[in-house]
């Protein structure tokens, strides 16, 4: 099972995919990162949450729209 990475910008509405090696958000599938192990992307999802405030991610299987983890915001 792999797995992808979404995020979207506070003001948006609709997430997408995540390209990590070039460090875009709203990229096309052909382009996005695709995770191998759950464990490894959650830790890239808190990662990018804890340095990126203003952006929402979550972590889906890759080709399905099921989400499987949200990282937490942690308070300031």
């Amino acid at each position: 099972m792999n797995y992808m990475i979404y995020g979207k910008y506070k003001d948006d509405k609709r997430f997408c995919a995540v390209d990590l090696a070039g460090g875009r958000v709203g990229v096309g599938l052909v382009f996005a990162t695709l995770i191998p192990n759950i464990d490894k992307a959650k830790g890239y999802a808190d990662s990018l949450t804890s340095q990126c405030p203003d952006y929402a991610f979550q972590v889906r299987e890759a080709g399905k729209s099921k989400i499987v983890y949200v990282p937490k915001k942690k308070a300031a």
